[in-house]
């Protein structure tokens, strides 16, 4: 019979109930045999992670010898080894050895890096299928195995999109049955896409400087369980991801993927390094490249840092035990990636212009470059000297005069001409966005139809100015910049905040850490969904790398003369009041590292890269009254 018509059917006891098991067409089923109501438990294959033989209902071995030692080696309670039932969550059970760990030395740039290689699998599944008996990984022969014991994950929280890994064990007395129903689902299991090697870079300095005790408690017992092998690299250093990706010393084909565990500035490396190297093994001028390549791997972020935005914007949390399933589970969706060029270079030899950087949440020129410059200064004290460099900057209130061309898409509409893409349409990015879907299959090869596409000039003051490929969300600012901005529909939102009253910058924070307020609604917020734009700061700030200030002696002919060419925000502004502002400048703060170069041009690449990610399920209760919303709930809204 075909696998796929053919259903399993079995009664199993599950808590010392009994139970109607089914399995067909990659989904598993069980209910009680005695239940009135028909209450059903419904996991499909893909959401599974490993399923072994056992003879007991926890899993575990028997041997009280060996359980004591588990528990004195790696600190774990008595009340670990009880037995478990299908609601049990995963992070409650030791962290068991790994069946081998060699630790070696690799030198990349007179750097030191130290590498370990986690090997979960133990001959990959052949150990579930054999005659193995081994107390450290609970897995009995098949001669004496009477339980099944299924790991799955769920979505045990709609509201903060928090995943779980739960247990189900499953008796039976007929040993046959039970090696039978482990044989399928250990061989559909294997059919899936999911990674079995991974490259894993951790940064032990990052947020809190806990990175790696929360590998120890979360991610070793997780990827053991789901057989993964791991190749573990701590950095020592900044941009030593970067440098690791780009050397060649990695073989990239032996792995599945990449990972790192630190926060959004050890992502920006890694995700930097993978597309330079992705160019680099393609031949191509890094610095100049006619156009840029798309990895084959997909990444995956452990959020372990200050905020972990990215990390937020991909799943709706930055629960580590949910970026774990979703890196275990294999799915992954395309984010989209802006890259950052210098203007005028390039332009008259006809060369491509000199790529500076990549980013994919936010690139901030004004209030937040200021921030990121000064908090350099306070490193000694962690996470805290952004809050303290933020009120220094925030009392202080500089405005920048600026002038920035941005490309909009027009449409035609009952004979008139209106954006194509409205930033403030209320729909969101969620689990299987339709926008994110579509935009995967257009081919972005070639550029826009010059004539839909019209440029538009915005000057003024500013407080800050920014480029959000993410809405920038997270625990501090529930709505970010634009909470309608998408994952990877190719355009970025361009954020302008014209400087202001002190007062005002009071309404912005508070509409930033609000949960229901959106800073659009401000009067001197702007914003504009766009593919690309121009950033030009009127010849102050860093150019080409180089300082450029005006002179302090700086004559009030020439101050009048600039302020010819200069906006008018809020009044007509006198010279000396130009001949001021001329002299401020402020830098880039790109994916949390400062960029000197002020005047760029920056272009949103269309889901450059893949991450491991399920989306954010609809959490508003609400959206059933919203057409647009309902086609991205995935019918979670009823």
């Amino acid at each position: 019979m075909d696998k796929q018509n053919e259903v399993l059917l079995n009664t199993f006891v599950i808590s010392k109930k009994k139970y109607r098991v089914f399995y067909n067409a990659g989904v598993l089923v069980w209910e009680a045999e005695n239940s009135k109501k028909g209450e059903k438990t419904t996991v499909p294959i893909g959401d599974i992670i490993s399923a072994t033989l056992s003879t007991t209902a926890s899993g575990r071995s028997s041997s009280k010898a060996n359980a004591h030692n588990i528990a004195t080696t790696y600190g774990t309670t008595s009340s670990t080894h009880a037995p478990m039932n299908e609601t049990m969550d995963y992070d409650r059970i030791p962290v068991l050895p790994t069946s081998s760990s060699t630790t070696t030395n690799a030198t990349i740039n007179t750097m030191t890096t130290t590498t370990t290689n986690l090997s979960n699998r133990v001959n990959s599944y052949d150990i579930l299928n054999s005659e193995y008996e081994d107390d450290n990984y609970g897995v009995s022969s098949a001669t004496n195995a009477n339980y099944l014991i299924i790991h799955y994950a769920r979505l045990v929280s709609p509201r903060t999109s928090k995943w779980r890994v739960q247990q189900l064990s499953l008796y039976n007395g007929e040993q046959r049955i039970v090696k039978f129903w482990h044989s399928r689902l250990s061989d559909d299991i294997r059919e899936q896409a999911r990674p079995k090697n991974l490259l894993l870079f951790l940064n032990p300095y990052g947020g809190k400087q806990n990175a790696f005790a929360l590998f120890e408690k979360y991610a070793k017992p997780l990827f053991h369980l789901a057989h993964v092998d791991i190749n573990l690299i701590i950095t020592q250093r900044a941009q030593q991801i970067y440098d690791i990706m780009t050397s060649q010393t990695i073989k990239l084909s032996n792995y599945d993927g990449v990972v790192c565990c630190g926060g959004d500035g050890t992502f920006a490396e890694l995700f930097n390094g993978l597309v330079y190297r992705t160019m680099i093994d393609l031949g191509m001028d890094i610095n100049c490249p006619p156009y840029l390549p798309k990895p084959s791997l997909p990444i995956g972020i452990i959020p372990a840092g200050s905020t972990d935005t990215v990390a937020y914007c991909l799943n709706g949390t930055t629960d580590i035990k949910t970026s774990i399933i979703h890196i275990i589970l294999g799915q992954s969706s395309g984010l989209d990636i802006s890259s950052v060029y210098r203007n005028g270079s390039g332009e008259n030899d006809g060369r491509q212009p000199q790529l500076l950087k990549l980013y994919a949440s936010v690139m901030s020129y004004g209030f937040l470059g200021d921030v990121t410059m000064d908090s350099e200064n306070y490193r000694w004290m962690g996470p805290k000297r952004y809050d303290y460099s933020g009120v220094k900057k925030f009392l202080r209130n500089r405005g920048y005069n600026v002038d920035v061309k941005v490309q909009i898409e027009k449409e035609e509409i009952d004979g008139g001409r209106r954006d194509k893409n409205n930033p403030h349409d209320g729909v969101r990015c969620l689990e299987n966005c339709q926008r994110c879907q579509l935009a995967a299959t257009k081919d972005h090869s070639n550029a826009t139809d010059c004539d839909t596409v019209e440029e538009v000039s915005v000057r003024g003051k500013f407080l800050m100015v920014n480029g959000a490929n993410i809405s920038c969300a997270c625990h501090r600012s529930p709505q970010g910049f634009n909470p309608n901005c998408h994952l990877g529909d190719g355009y970025l939102d361009l954020i302008f905040v014209r400087h202001t009253s002190l007062f005002n910058n009071i309404r912005l924070l508070l509409a930033m850490s609000s949960k229901t307020k959106e800073i659009s609604d401000l009067p001197f917020v702007e914003i504009y969904r766009t593919k690309q734009f121009t950033f030009n700061s009127h010849g102050q700030g860093h150019v080409n790398g180089v300082n450029v200030v005006n002179d302090e002696d700086q004559t009030a002919s020439s101050a009048a003369t600039t302020a010819t060419n200069s906006p008018k925000v809020n009044g007509a502004e006198t010279p000396k009041q130009v001949a001021h502002d001329k002299k401020l400048f402020s830098r880039w703060n790109c994916d949390g590292e400062i960029l000197l170069d002020t005047n760029v041009t920056v272009i949103c690449n269309c889901q450059l890269i893949n991450v491991f990610r399920r989306g954010v399920s609809c959490r508003d209760s609400t959206c059933k009254d919203n057409e647009a919303n309902v086609l991205n709930c995935c019918g979670l809204c009823k």
